[in-house]
C-alpha cells in the first residue's frame, strides 16, 4: 500500500539503500536457528515461487573495508572432532510513541524500552548437529502522565511491563534426519497448505511450539508436526501486550470445560497473555507432508492438517476445528523454457455442526493456485491463476494469525481487498538487454472477489461480487560498470461493483492511478567508502467509495538519502495523506475542516520523517526514526492487518557476536 509500507527507510548493512528499502513499515527481530542472525535485508518486492524479483533491481556489489572489526565468540572444541559454537544477538528498542491518532487516550505519550535477548550454539559432531536458542522478551513501559481510559470501569489499553521466554529450540540435524524440540516455522505447499512465519511488515511474529520431525531421501522428503500456535506477544506496532491466538483455549476432546480437557489456565501468572515460560492453551496443529521427486524433474508433494480453534466462535458450547487436505505438483525447465506449478487444497470446517443451530459454522472450501514461467532469451513470461472459495485457515478473517498466505497474484505493496473467495488471474511481461542495463516490465490483473468469508464472487444479487483489476508497467535502468540506477513505473487500479449495490450511485468501490520512481546515485568515492545519494517517489490519486459517501484524497511518499556504505546513511522521509480533514494547528492541503468532538476522523496530511543509521560490525548497528509514520491496511501475500499511525521517536540498537 503506498505511503503506508514505505515510512521507514530500513537501509541493510552494509549495502549502499536499495530500491527495496524502505517498504519496511514494522521491523522486529529477527531470528535464526542455530546461529546469529544475518544483517538485515529488505523484503522482497514478489513472492519469490509466484513471480520473478524483477521489480526493483537487486543492489551493485560493494567493496567490504580492508580491516572490518568482527567480533565473534570463540569456537569450543569439545574433542574427538565435535566443536561448540556460540553466539549472542541483543536487539534493544527504545521509542517515544507520542500519538496515534485515534480516539483512545491511554496507548499514547509513553516511553517503551524492548529488550530480544537471543543465546544459542551449534555443535558440529562427525555425524551430527546440535544447536539450542532460546530468545528473553522483556518490556518496560513509561506513561509521562495519568493514563486516560476509555470507559467508567477504567479499561485502559494493554501496554504494559512483561517478561517471558518467548522463543525456545532444540534442534539435531543429520544428513537425512531432522528433529526440532520447541519453536519452529513451517511452510507446506508455497503457503497454501500451510504458512506461520515471521511478516514484518504487518508486526506479526508467529511460530509454532512443539516438535517436528524431517526424514530427507534423495527421492522423498516427509515432514510431521505438532504443537500450539505462539505469537510474540509484544506488538511492535503498539506495543500492547496480546495474547497467543486462541488463549485460553476452551476445548481439545469436545469437553465443556477447558480444564478438563488438559488446558488449565488457573496457574497462568498472566491470564491475559498466559504462562511467561511455555505456550500452553492456544491453537492446536498437526499433520503432515510427503514429497516426492519423479524423474524428468517432477515434483509431487501432498499435506494433511489438522486445526483445532482454542477460543471458538462458539466458546463454551461446541469445540471448533478443521481438517486440510492439499497437493500439489510442479514441473521446471519443460523443453528448457516453462516451469509450472499446480497447487490444491480443501478443507472441511466443523462437521461436528452439521444439523444443528450451530450448521452455519460448519461447512466446505477449497482453493487452486496455478503458476507457469517461460523464459525466452531474456524475457520472461509470467501466467498465475487463482480460485478460492471459502479458504480460510483461521478462526476469522480479521484474526491476526492466519495459517496459510493463499496466492493473491498482487504486488506486495497494494492492499488485497478480498482473497478468501476470488477468481482471476494475472500476465506479466519482462524483457532484459542486459548489455545495456535495460529491463522493461509491464503486468495485467484481473480477478473477480468477495470482500467477506460465505459470500459468491460472482453473485449479483445482493452485490456480493466485486471486480478488480490493476494494470501496471515500468523501466529499470542500471548503468553496466557503475552504481547508478534508475526505476519508474506508473499504473492504474480499479474495483468495482458488478451489479450496482444502489441503484443510481453507481458501481465504482475504488479507483486510483499511481506512479513510482527510485534513483541512487554514486557522487564519489573515498578508499574502501562509496558516496551515493537516494531518491524515491511514489504516490496516487485515489477515490473510494462507501455506502453515502465518497473520499477522494492523495496519497505519498518522498524520500531523499545520503549514505556512506557501508558504515553510515541518513534519510529525509516526507509523506502525504488527504484522505480525512486535518486537527486544529495542523497544515491542512485541502478545504474540509475538522468537526470538533470527532476524533478519530482527524488526522494531519503532512507526514514527515528522519532516519540515521550507523553500522558498527557485522549486522551490528543502530538505527533511530524521528517524525510521523501514517499507518492504514497493509496486505503481504493476503495476510491483513490495519497499522496504527505513529507519531515519536524510536531507535533500534543491535549487537551480535
Amino acid at each position: 500500500m503506498i505511503g503506508v509500507l514505505g515510512l521507514v527507510l530500513a537501509l541493510a548493512p552494509p549495502a549502499a539503500p536499495t530500491a527495496t528499502e524502505g517498504l519496511r513499515r514494522y521491523e522486529g527481530p529477527r531470528e535464526v536457528s542455530g546461529g546469529p542472525e544475518p544483517a538485515p535485508q529488505p523484503a522482497p518486492q514478489t513472492r519469490p515461487e509466484t513471480s520473478p524479483p524483477v521489480e526493483v533491481p537487486p543492489a551493485p556489489a560493494r567493496p567490504k573495508p580492508k580491516k572490518a572489526f568482527n567480533p565473534r565468540i570463540p569456537k569450543i572444541d569439545l574433542g574427538h572432532g565435535a566443536v561448540m559454537q556460540p553466539w549472542v544477538r541483543n536487539t534493544l528498542y527504545t521509542e517515544w510513541y507520542r500519538e496515534n491518532y485515534n480516539t483512545e487516550d491511554s496507548d499514547d505519550d509513553f516511553v517503551s524500552m524492548v529488550n530480544r535477548l537471543n543465546l544459542g550454539q551449534d555443535t558440529r559432531m562427525k555425524r551430527a548437529t546440535v544447536g539450542t536458542q532460546f530468545r528473553v522478551d522483556s518490556q518496560n513501559i513509561w506513561f509521562t502522565e495519568d493514563r486516560g481510559c476509555s470507559d467508567a470501569m477504567g479499561t485502559c489499553v494493554p501496554v504494559d511491563d512483561d517478561a517471558r521466554l518467548e522463543r525456545a529450540t532444540v534442534r539435531v540435524d543429520t544428513k537425512h534426519v531432522s528433529a526440532y524440540g520447541g519453536d519452529f516455522n513451517v511452510n507446506m505447499g508455497r503457503g497454501l497448505g500451510l504458512s506461520v512465519r515471521k511478516i514484518d511488515e504487518i508486526g506479526v511474529d508467529a511460530t509454532v511450539k512443539g516438535g517436528r520431525f524431517d526424514v530427507r531421501t534423495k527421492q522423498v522428503r516427509t515432514t510431521g508436526i505438532a504443537g500450539f500456535a505462539n505469537r510474540q506477544n509484544s506488538d511492535f506496532a503498539t506495543r500492547q501486550l496480546i495474547p497467543d491466538p486462541g488463549y485460553p483455549a476452551q476445548s481439545y476432546t469436545f469437553s465443556q470445560d477447558a480444564n478438563e480437557a488438559g488446558c488449565d489456565v488457573d496457574d497462568a501468572l498472566d491470564p491475559d497473555t498466559g504462562n511467561p515460560i511455555w505456550t500452553v492453551c492456544s491453537d492446536f496443529i498437526a499433520g503432515g507432508r510427503v514429497e516426492g521427486s519423479l524423474p524428468g524433474r517432477v515434483d509431487l508433494g501432498v499435506n494433511y492438517l489438522y486445526l483445532d480453534f482454542g477460543d471458538e466462535l462458539t466458546a463454551g458450547v461446541v469445540d471448533e476445528y478443521l481438517h486440510q487436505f492439499g497437493g500439489d505438483v510442479g514441473r521446471t525447465r519443460i523443453g528448457g523454457v516453462w516451469d509450472t506449478f499446480i497447487g490444491a487444497s480443501g478443507l472441511m470446517r466443523n462437521p461436528n455442526l452439521a444439523g444443528t443451530e450451530f450448521a452455519a459454522q460448519n461447512y466446505n472450501g477449497y482453493g487452486l493456485y496455478s503458476s507457469n514461467t517461460f523464459y525466452t532469451g531474456t524475457t520472461t513470461v509470467l501466467v498465475e491463476g487463482k480460485h478460492y472459495v471459502d479458504y480460510l485457515m483461521a478462526i476469522g478473517q480479521n484474526a491476526l494469525l492466519q495459517y496459510t498466505e493463499n496466492p493473491t497474484l498482487e504486488r506486495e505493496d497494494q492492499q488485497v481487498p478480498g482473497n478468501l473467495n476470488a477468481t482471476g488471474g494475472r500476465l506479466r511481461v519482462d524483457h532484459t538487454w542486459r548489455e545495456r542495463g535495460l529491463t522493461v516490465f509491464g503486468n495485467v490483473l484481473a480477478y473477480a472477489y468477495a470482500q467477506n468469508g460465505r459470500q459468491d464472487q460472482f453473485q449479483l444479487e445482493g452485490s456480493e461480487g466485486l471486480l478488480a483489476t490493476h494494470n501496471f508497467g515500468g523501466i529499470i535502468y542500471r548503468k553496466p560498470k557503475s552504481d547508478f540506477v534508475a526505476q519508474v513505473s506508473a499504473g492504474y487500479r480499479h474495483e468495482r461493483w458488478l451489479r450496482e449495490p444502489n441503484p443510481g450511485e453507481g458501481a465504482l468501490r475504488r479507483r486510483f492511478p499511481h506512479a513510482e520512481f527510485y534513483f541512487t546515485v554514486p557522487i564519489a568515492r573515498t578508499g574502501d567508502l562509496v558516496h551515493a545519494l537516494a531518491f524515491r517517489g511514489e504516490g496516487r490519486w485515489e477515490n473510494f467509495v462507501t455506502v453515502g459517501n465518497r473520499e477522494d484524497f492523495f496519497r505519498g511518499l518522498f524520500t531523499f538519502g545520503y549514505s556512506v556504505s557501508p558504515w553510515f546513511s541518513i534519510t529525509y522521509l516526507q509523506g502525504f495523506d488527504t484522505e480525512l480533514p486535518t486537527p486544529e494547528g495542523e497544515p491542512s492541503l485541502t478545504d474540509e475542516e475538522c468537526a470538533g468532538g470527532l476524533g478519530s476522523t482527524c488526522r494531519p496530511h503532512v507526514w514527515p520523517g528522519m532516519q540515521a543509521q550507523i553500522n558498527f560490525w557485522g549486522s551490528s548497528f543502530i538505527r533511530i526514526f524521528a517524525g510521523r509514520q501514517v499507518g492504514g491496511r497493509v496486505c503481504v501475500n493476503g495476510s491483513c492487518r490495519t497499522l496504527p499511525d505513529f507519531e515519536g521517536v524510536r531507535s533500534e540498537l543491535v549487537f551480535s557476536f
